[in-house]
């Protein structure tokens, strides 16, 4: 498939040092009342009969009776760069490295099929200063909540997703995100990649929300994107803004600093809440786990339907 722009050669290679070196470490867990080994490598997302003779021959010694798992143990996990430890990651800003965005022991992500293998998703949920485009502290928990909503939703279907978090009070600014996401991009560019920026306005989300979806009018990617997303939208019958114009969206400073400097193909959410009454805490929940449904809906029609068109 065709999913990627033109990389300078000298920009692919320092994509590989800056990733490609790195020692060996293997992921540990302790083991919990009904932990086997079938179990913990499906919590992980791996293949069983890939990593079970691997998971033996890390944790010989500690498996009593060939197979089971002694509670309050420490064991190693098999590396793979399909685990759900390495698919879905969390770019601290602050120093540029990444860690799990999930504790797999605390979180379920079942793996439900593979559609979206060799897929790479950014999902940016925060705010910034239009004026010098730091980064603004606002929503911050109902925007991570969203976000993780998402990533376990991609997960669960194989692609690999980045989120991002910073340090407080260090400063982090947008050139920080696109710094991280053309890193990133360069070393995943066989993938398709999307970057999908989304701003929820209030942090809360209703039955009154007004969705509007907007790209780059120069990407085809883009357009085809956030056409996707939209026909997702329109068929859950959620409310879209019909009167956004191109001049208003590109209005707005960061996103078209966005669309001046990311590599990957991207689109734009942005929600509207036109009641001023909060919701309840259980109501949000519930709008933000169809909002991510949704967008997740969207993501896999498009990416299948440009996995056919590639075939004809």
């Amino acid at each position: 498939m065709n999913y990627k722009k033109t990389i300078p050669p000298f920009l692919a290679l320092f994509a590989i040092i800056q990733f490609g070196f790195s020692q060996e470490k293997y992921q540990t867990f302790v083991a919990q009342k009904g932990d086997g080994i079938v179990s913990v490598l499906w919590r992980e997302g791996l293949q069983v009969d890939k990593y079970y003779q691997e998971f033996l021959k890390l944790n010989r010694g500690s498996i009593i009776d060939g197979s089971y798992l002694e509670r309050g143990k420490t064991y190693k996990i098999p590396n793979s760069e399909s685990s759900f430890r390495n698919m879905g990651r969390i770019i601290n800003l602050s120093n540029q490295e990444d860690r799990p965005i999930f504790d797999t022991t605390k979180t379920a992500i079942k793996k439900r099929d593979s559609l979206l293998n060799n897929t790479v998703y950014y999902l940016l949920i925060d705010n910034f200063n239009a004026d010098n485009f730091q980064q603004v502290e606002k929503n911050s928990k109902s925007n991570y909540q969203l976000a993780t909503a998402m990533a376990v939703n991609l997960l669960a279907h194989g692609a690999r997703v980045f989120l991002f978090e910073n340090d407080k009070g260090e400063g982090v600014k947008l050139g920080d995100y696109v710094a991280a996401i053309n890193q990133r991009y360069l070393k995943y560019q066989e993938d398709y990649q999307r970057l999908l920026v989304v701003d929820v306005g209030n942090g809360s989300l209703s039955a009154s929300s007004i969705i509007s979806v907007a790209h780059d009018q120069k990407s085809k990617e883009g357009k085809h994107f956030a056409n996707s997303i939209t026909k997702t939208f329109k068929s859950k019958k959620f409310r879209l803004n019909a009167k956004q114009h191109e001049a208003e969206f590109l209005s707005n400073k960061t996103n078209l600093y966005l669309i001046n400097n990311v590599l990957p193909a991207l689109s734009f959410i942005t929600v509207e809440n036109q009641d001023k009454k909060i919701p309840s805490v259980t109501a949000t929940e519930a709008n933000k786990s169809k909002f991510a449904n949704v967008i997740t809906t969207g993501i896999q029609i498009d990416y299948s339907t440009i996995a056919m068109e590639d075939k004809k």
